[in-house]
């Protein structure tokens, strides 16, 4: 029965949502991939330590429309954006705890958001 209690207790915390974060700030930064939510690391005088590995996939549209915040949609990111992750292959379901894009040459550092 304990292990039960703890079980249930673990799958009730909860990773914070576009719509929680949108209403925070509503120039947030985001990309949902995987049901989870990745904000950009904005820290201008660090090059990114990471190397970019394989195609995720594109930013399907961009919205700050909370309500329908799907995966493969950015707040900030125009539809098209290639979305790369830093291992040499990205297995779906399997989310990253960093993703890539590329624009103008140059790699941003997408975090994800996970509560624990």
């Amino acid at each position: 029965m304990v292990l039960l209690l703890i079980a249930c207790k673990d799958a009730n915390v909860d990773n914070p949502t576009a719509k929680e974060i949108l209403s925070e700030n509503r120039d947030a930064d985001i990309i949902q991939l995987d049901g989870l939510i990745y904000s950009r690391n904005i820290d201008e005088n660090r090059e990114s330590d990471f190397v970019r590995g394989d195609k995720i996939g594109e930013i399907l549209e961009q919205t700050t429309k909370a309500w329908w915040f799907r995966d493969l949609y950015a707040s900030k990111l125009p539809k098209g954006t290639e979305i790369f992750s830093t291992e040499k292959e990205y297995i779906q379901e399997d989310a990253p705890m960093v993703i890539l894009v590329e624009i103008d040459g140059e790699l941003m550092e997408y975090h994800v958001l996970v509560e624990g």
